[in-house]
């Protein structure tokens, strides 16, 4: 059974970077929360969770298959929910596929000279190597890629029979694509998961208010601010 995977990317990082510390907050946020999470409740097989960092964002995967997704889509949910805490907002999408160490493909001076942590030597320079790879991290890649601007948490909609009833979403128009609304879901493994962590105060503080503060206060495209608020029924 193909291993289930989160792509999550933080919103206009590029954008907003050089303008203050907000990216790197958001950033910071998204990392504090996929740490917490792995080490309190996914640190043992055979519910381990592996996280690599691409740039602004993580590619999260589960050690084996899944018959529901309810622990994808709690994390993602929590992880989106604690980013906009932090003032910012994410974007992800669910998916599954394989996912396998491929250092063994490399070439011989790269497997030869590369130490445990993928970091290679180039004289006094450095090369850091990406050890996995699999169609858990393409399939996802590509959702993401193909879904509208916004601040969405999309999967395909072939995955609907395997995600919580309680989940709420909206058909993406014209597309094989579903947009989970992140703010208002809530099933008993979300529950769950934001007790256990803690990233969360008990009333999950006031989502939709941290929003709109959002909206309000960062220069977005139309489009976008019009996809974020339909995704999440705030329109």
């Amino acid at each position: 059974m193909d291993r289930w995977s989160i792509y999550i990317d933080i919103e206009g990082f590029s954008a907003i970077y050089e303008q203050n510390s907000q990216a790197l907050l958001s950033l910071g946020a998204l990392m504090e929360g996929i740490y917490i999470i792995g080490s309190k409740c996914f640190s043992n097989s055979p519910n381990r969770i592996f996280a690599h960092q691409l740039g602004d964002g993580f590619v999260i995967v589960g050690e084996f298959g899944v018959e529901t997704l309810e622990v994808p889509l709690s994390i993602a949910i929590l992880l989106m929910r604690f980013v906009l805490k932090a003032g910012g907002t994410a974007k992800s999408a669910i998916s599954e596929g394989s996912f396998a160490d491929v250092k063994g493909c490399y070439p011989n001076c790269i497997r030869e000279n590369s130490g445990e942590n993928g970091v290679i030597r180039l004289g006094s320079g450095l090369m850091t190597i990406f050890p996995v790879m699999g169609t858990a991290l393409i399939i996802s890649h590509k959702v993401l890629s193909l879904s509208p601007s916004g601040s969405l948490l999309v999967l395909e909609k072939s995955l609907l029979s395997r995600i919580p009833k309680e989940a709420q979403f909206i058909d993406i128009f014209d597309s094989d694509l579903l947009a989970i609304d992140w703010l208002h879901t809530s099933f008993p493994s979300l529950i769950d998961l934001v007790a256990q962590t803690g990233l969360l105060p008990p009333d999950a503080l006031n989502m939709e208010s941290l929003l709109k503060k959002y909206l309000a206060g960062n220069e977005l495209s139309s489009a976008w601010k019009r996809n974020t608020r339909k995704a999440l029924n705030l329109e």
